[in-house]
């Protein structure tokens, strides 16, 4: 079975185009002294526009939306463009475990993407829209404390479909026990808990604050020795 791609790879994994784009904005935000996660002053730079322009013609539907996939895609690129995979087994324990305890939340790095299995996660659609699963989420941050946090989830990757919906979220304060990772977020249910009809072996995400649970699992996850 041949791996599967990242929203990074399948966007700007065109021969040349992260190579050739991506360097000359970080050369101009150098220049401009934009700080690395203010996203308004990185939209607003000429070469960003360039990059966006090929991506998407001009005057195409999303362009809120593309704009933020290549603020988080540029800045997935400064650190090495390297996805952090959580398998499915690990996934599960996860979403099922009962508490972390306290703990300071701490990010693998300043900015990188998560891939998690795929059609194990789901958020359920708008009136009238299909659910779709979670690929992943990208993030930017490693200071919470300071509403510097921003992720960004990543629905419907598919080989067959062209695109992809993208879900922007950025995190207030943390609560005492230093994460997210234990705050009780469903008012209707258990957080987590399935949304598709006769899915009762899935997960799925129906709230803001589930999905800052889930990242500050997979970041205590991910810096957990071994």
């Amino acid at each position: 079975m041949a791996e599967r791609l990242t929203p990074f790879e399948a966007v700007f994994g065109r021969p040349g185009l992260a190579a050739e784009h991506f360097p000359r904005i970080a050369a101009a935000r150098g220049a401009a002294g934009a700080p690395a996660p203010d996203c308004e002053r990185f939209l607003m730079l000429r070469e960003t526009g360039e990059l966006m322009a090929e991506i998407a013609p001009e005057g195409a539907a999303g362009a809120a939306q593309i704009g933020l996939l290549t603020f988080h895609a540029f800045r997935h690129w400064q650190e090495g463009a390297a996805a952090q995979a959580i398998d499915a087994p690990t996934l599960g324990h996860l979403l099922r475990l009962e508490r972390i305890g306290p703990w300071q939340l701490q990010t693998p790095g300043s900015a990188g993407y998560v891939q998690l299995p795929p059609h194990r996660l789901w958020v359920a659609g708008a009136a009238g829209q299909q659910a779709e699963p979670v690929d992943g989420f990208f993030w930017v941050g490693g200071d919470p404390a300071v509403n510097a946090l921003q992720l960004l989830l990543v629905l419907g990757v598919h080989e067959a479909r062209p695109g992809f919906t993208v879900i922007e979220l950025s995190s207030g304060p943390l609560p005492p026990a230093g994460h997210w990772g234990d705050v009780p977020v469903r008012a209707d249910g258990p957080d987590f808990g399935n949304v598709l009809p006769g899915g009762e072996h899935l997960h799925g995400l129906s709230t803001a604050g589930e999905v800052l649970k889930l990242a500050a699992r997979v970041f205590w996850q991910l810096r957990s020795p071994g």
